[in-house]
């Protein structure tokens, strides 16, 4: 697995990355946790259904609908709606509306961020969204996020 210590994010300078078709923020929070703000355009899809090996995920929703899976139950949260994926739990997510759906997602203890990092594209890069979205990306995720905790469910 990858170095899974606390990635520090600068107060000063906001971090946005396209990252599989989603535009995530990284939020200086520190303390146990890593806090990002994540918008989903209406008709990107989730990630595939996952777990984490070793963090909680929680997402907290500030505008649109979002969609979230959990051992196999959907339920849809709207603006101040709030849920937590303990770690181990099979979940995704997916934009329930047809704006964008805004979310500060966060994970418990720190070092998923990194997932982020390794693979989201700068936001003010040339086709970036396009890039972030792309097979050759997909296929990177897919042979790679287990190296960060992140474990696809069997199909």
């Amino acid at each position: 697995m990858q170095e899974v210590g606390p990635l520090h994010v600068d107060v000063n300078e906001t971090r946005s990355l396209w990252v599989i078709g989603h535009r995530v923020t990284l939020l200086p929070v520190g303390g146990r946790v890593a806090a990002l703000e994540v918008v989903t355009p209406a008709g990107v899809p989730g990630p595939p259904p996952h777990h984490h090996e070793d963090a909680d995920e929680f997402f907290y929703v500030t505008a649109g609908r979002l969609g979230v899976l959990c051992d196999d139950a959907w339920t849809s949260l709207g603006p101040g709606d709030y849920a937590n994926i303990p770690r181990g739990v099979v979940h995704t997510f997916r934009n329930d509306g047809p704006d964008d759906v805004s979310v500060i997602t966060g994970f418990e203890p720190q070092g998923f961020e990194r997932f982020f990092v390794e693979y989201g594209v700068g936001v003010d890069e040339p086709g970036a969204f396009e890039t972030s979205v792309s097979e050759e990306t997909i296929a990177r995720v897919v042979e790679g996020c287990a190296q960060f905790g992140m474990i696809l469910a069997p199909s």
